[in-house]
C-alpha cells in the first residue's frame, strides 16, 4: 500500500487528485516507451519517404506509372508532401511534447496521422495496380509494395499506441484499487486492514463530495471499488423481491466501463415488469452508495426506504450481519456513509412496472400554478403531500430580472397488464437540457467563473440576458414512459459539460410555506436595507444558477435526513469550478440563514465546517438517534477500521484506538460507501 499524496497529473472524476501507484507508474513508463518506439518509427519512415519522392531514380523508382511528364511529377509531390508533413509533425510530437497531460491530444493527433497513412496506402496501392498494364519494371512493382507495406505497418503501430493511451486512461482493474469478486475477499480485507492498523472505504460511483468518499490524503490505507461484485444474487419470484450484490449499479455509470444496461439494476427489473417506488435524479450510483447517503428521489407519496428489507454487512471486525427491518442494527445499518462496515448485498421489496406521466411547465415565479410562498390547500407543503402528482419538483431562478421556475410534476399510469398496455404508450422522453446546450452552458459558466458574485453591472447584466435566454418565459413540456427511464430526469445531464455540487437542506414539511417566504425576503430584500439590496442586486444572493425545491418522504432510518418527518428539500447549486473560497462562502450563507428551521443536510453533498454555528454540535440536535446511531457504530468497528479524518470531523468521533503504520500494501488510493 503506498501513501496517498496529491499528483498534478492524475485527477478521480469527482476533482480528487490521487498520487500515481508502483503499478500505475509502471504502466505509464511502457506507454512511454511505446509512443517513442512510435515516434522514431514514424519519423524514420516520414525522411526516407520524402529522400524517396524527391530523388525516386535513387531506389531504382522509374516514373512509367505515375510520373510520366514533369507536370504529373509536381502534381503528386503537392498531394504527398503535406502527408509526409502531417506524419513528420506527429512524430516529433511523440518524441518532444508528450506528457501525462498532453496523451489524450495525443492520441487524436496519432489518429489524423494514421487516416494519412490509410490514404497514402491507397495511393501506394493503386499505383501497383496500375503498374501492370503499363509494363512496369519489376524494381518500381517492389517499391510501391514495400512502401504500401510500411504504410500499412505504421497505421498497425498507430493504432498499437491509440489503444495503448485508452488503457491507460481506462484500466480494466485501476490499479488504485482493490477489486475483490466475492464476500470472503471482502471479509479478509477487512481482517487485513483491522490487523495493520490502517483504514478502509468502499467508493461507489464518486458521486458525492470528495471528502466523503475517499480515505485520508496520508498513510498506507485499502481501498476497494466493487466493479466486480456487481450480480444478482437471487429472485424471490412469490415475493418479488431482489437481492443484488452492493457494487451493481442502479443505471449506467459512464465512467465505470464495466457498466452497461444489460448489467444494472433498473433494466433488469423492468425486464421482469418489476419496479423501485422512486428513484433519485440519477442512476449512475451503485446500490450500496446510493444508500448509505439516504439518497432518495422528489415525493412525499412513496418511501424508497420501505423498499428495502435486507441488509447483508460485514463490520470493522469481519464478521457477517444479516439484517432485517425487525432487528435492532437494521435502522442504523440503512443510512450509515459507510461507518458501520462494507454493505455486501441489499434485498429489495418491488412492485409492480408502471409508467409515468407528467409535464414540466416554465412560467414566471408569479405565475407558477402552486402558492410558493403561502400556506393552505394552493401551497407547497399541500402539493407535495397531496397532490394527484406523485413525482415533482421545482427549479427556481430567483435573480432580478429572470424570476421563473420549472414545475416538474409526473404521476403514474397502469393498465390491467403490462403486455397490453405498454404497446399503447405513444412514449415521450423527458429530456433535461439537449447535450448541444449543455455545451453553451459549460462555456458559459466558465467564462462568468473568472468573476464572484455579487458581480459587476455589466456581468450581472450579462448573467441576467443569457438566463432569460435558456429558460423561457413560458412552456411546458410534455413526457411520458417507463419508470427507470422518467424518474432520472437528469440522467442526460453531462457531468463534464455541466458539473454541479450543492448543498441539500432537508427541513419539516410543516415548515415548506415559512421557507419558500424567508427565502423570497432574502432574495428580494427591503428598500430600507441598502447593503442588502447592492449585494442582491448583483447576484451576491442568489448566484447565477438555480435551486431545486423538491419533497423527501419520512425515513425511518436513523441517520437518513429525512428521518421521522416529511422534508422540504432545498438544493442550494454551484458550478464547479477551483474557486472552492468562493463556493463555500456562498454555502455559508444558507447555512447560518435556514439555521432556525432545525435542517439537516444530505450527508453525501458539502457540508458546514465542523466547528461552525451550523457544525457538528448543531447537527447532533437535530438527529433524535445520533447517539445511539455512533453507539451501534462503535459496537461495529471498534477499531475505527472505516474512519476517516473527515467523518471523524463533521461527527465529531474521537479514534477509539491510535492507528498505527502498517507494512506492505493492498491496492493504493482512497473511497467510501458512496452514492
Amino acid at each position: 500500500m503506498l501513501p496517498l499524496r496529491k499528483h498534478p497529473a492524475l485527477e478521480t472524476s469527482s476533482g480528487v487528485e490521487l498520487a500515481p501507484s508502483r503499478a500505475e507508474e509502471a504502466r505509464w513508463r511502457t506507454l512511454l516507451k511505446r509512443v517513442k518506439v512510435y515516434g522514431w518509427l514514424s519519423l524514420t519512415g516520414a525522411l526516407a519517404g520524402s529522400v524517396y519522392l524527391s530523388h525516386p531514380r535513387l531506389f531504382g523508382r522509374s516514373r512509367s506509372t505515375l510520373c510520366r511528364s514533369r507536370g504529373a511529377a509536381w502534381a503528386l509531390h503537392f498531394i504527398e508532401v503535406p502527408m509526409m508533413a502531417c506524419i513528420s509533425t506527429v512524430a516529433l510530437y511523440a518524441l518532444r511534447r508528450f506528457d501525462r497531460t498532453t496523451a489524450r491530444r495525443f492520441s487524436e493527433l496519432v489518429g489524423l496521422s494514421n487516416m494519412v497513412k490509410l490514404t497514402f496506402f491507397g495511393f501506394e496501392s493503386a499505383a501497383l495496380i496500375g503498374s501492370f498494364p503499363h509494363g512496369a519494371k519489376t524494381e518500381e512493382k517492389l517499391t510501391y509494395v514495400a512502401g504500401a507495406f510500411l504504410l500499412l505497418t505504421g497505421t498497425g503501430v498507430g493504432l498499437w499506441v491509440r489503444l495503448g493511451v485508452h488503457d491507460y486512461f481506462h484500466p480494466a482493474l485501476d490499479p488504485r484499487f482493490a477489486h475483490p469478486q466475492t464476500e470472503e475477499e471482502l471479509i479478509q480485507l477487512v481482517k487485513h486492514a483491522r490487523a495493520s492498523g490502517v483504514q478502509l472505504r468502499v467508493r461507489g460511483s464518486t458521486h458525492c463530495v470528495p471528502g466523503g468518499i475517499y480515505t485520508d490524503d496520508s498513510g498506507h490505507h485499502i481501498n476497494v471499488q466493487l466493479d466486480r461484485y456487481t450480480r444478482i444474487v437471487g429472485w424471490d419470484e412469490g415475493a418479488r423481491r431482489v437481492t443484488v450484490q452492493a457494487g451493481c449499479h442502479l443505471g449506467v455509470d459512464p465512467h465505470d466501463p464495466l457498466s452497461n444496461e444489460d448489467n444494472s439494476l433498473l433494466s433488469q427489473l423492468e425486464a421482469r415488469d418489476w419496479a423501485l417506488p422512486d428513484l433519485g435524479g440519477i442512476t449512475h450510483q451503485t446500490v450500496g452508495g446510493f444508500l448509505s447517503t439516504g439518497s432518495m428521489g422528489g415525493t412525499a407519496r412513496h418511501d424508497l426506504g420501505a423498499a428495502l428489507v435486507g441488509i447483508r454487512l460485514i463490520d470493522g471486525t469481519g464478521r457477517v450481519h444479516d439484517l432485517s427491518p425487525g432487528d435492532a442494527d437494521f435502522h442504523a445499518a440503512g443510512v450509515s456513509m459507510g461507518l458501520l462496515g462494507i454493505i455486501s448485498t441489499v434485498t429489495l421489496q418491488c412492485e409492480p412496472r408502471y409508467d409515468l406521466v407528467g409535464k414540466q411547465v416554465t412560467c414566471r415565479t408569479r405565475q407558477c400554478a402552486i402558492s410558493l410562498f403561502e400556506p393552505g390547500e394552493k401551497g407547497l407543503r399541500h402539493f407535495f403531500e397531496t397532490n394527484e402528482d406523485t413525482y415533482s419538483r421545482l427549479l427556481w431562478w430567483p435573480q432580478r430580472g429572470v424570476d421563473k421556475v420549472q414545475l416538474w410534476r409526473a404521476h403514474r399510469e397502469t393498465g390491467t397488464g403490462s403486455e397490453t398496455y405498454r404497446p399503447a404508450l405513444i412514449r415521450r422522453p423527458f429530456v433535461a437540457i439537449p447535450r448541444v446546450l449543455q455545451v453553451l452552458v459549460n462555456l458559459f459558466f466558465k467564462f462568468i467563473a473568472h468573476d464572484d458574485p455579487p458581480y459587476g453591472w455589466l456581468t450581472e447584466k450579462v448573467v441576467r440576458l443569457v438566463l432569460n435566454v435558456f429558460v423561457p418565459k413560458k412552456e411546458t413540456k410534455e413526457f411520458r414512459g417507463s419508470w427507470h427511464e422518467i424518474l432520472p430526469m437528469d440522467n442526460g445531464v453531462s457531468d463534464e459539460l455541466v458539473p454541479t455540487d450543492f448543498t441539500e437542506f432537508f427541513i419539516d414539511i410543516d415548515q415548506a410555506a415559512e421557507v419558500m417566504k424567508l427565502l423570497e425576503g432574502y432574495f428580494n430584500p427591503d428598500p430600507s436595507d441598502k447593503e442588502g439590496v447592492q449585494d442582491a442586486k448583483g447576484m451576491g444572493r442568489t448566484g447565477p444558477y438555480a435551486f431545486e425545491i423538491y419533497a423527501g418522504f419520512a425515513s425511518s432510518f436513523w441517520m437518513s435526513p429525512s428521518h421521522g418527518r416529511h422534508s422540504i428539500r432545498v438544493d442550494v447549486f454551484w458550478f464547479r469550478t477551483d474557486k472552492e473560497h468562493a463556493r463555500e462562502n456562498f454555502y455559508e450563507r444558507f447555512w447560518e440563514l435556514l439555521a432556525p428551521f432545525g435542517f439537516r443536510l444530505h450527508w453525501g453533498k458539502f457540508l458546514p465546517k465542523p466547528d461552525s454555528l451550523t457544525g457538528v454540535e448543531y447537527l447532533r440536535r437535530q438527529y433524535p438517534m445520533w447517539d445511539r446511531f455512533m453507539e451501534v457504530r462503535q459496537r461495529m468497528d471498534p477499531d475505527g477500521v472505516f474512519l476517516s479524518r473527515y467523518w471523524k470531523e463533521h461527527l465529531g468521533i474521537e479514534p477509539a484506538l491510535a492507528r498505527s503504520t502498517p507494512v506492505g500494501s493492498i491496492a493504493s488510493s482512497c473511497s467510501g460507501e458512496s452514492a
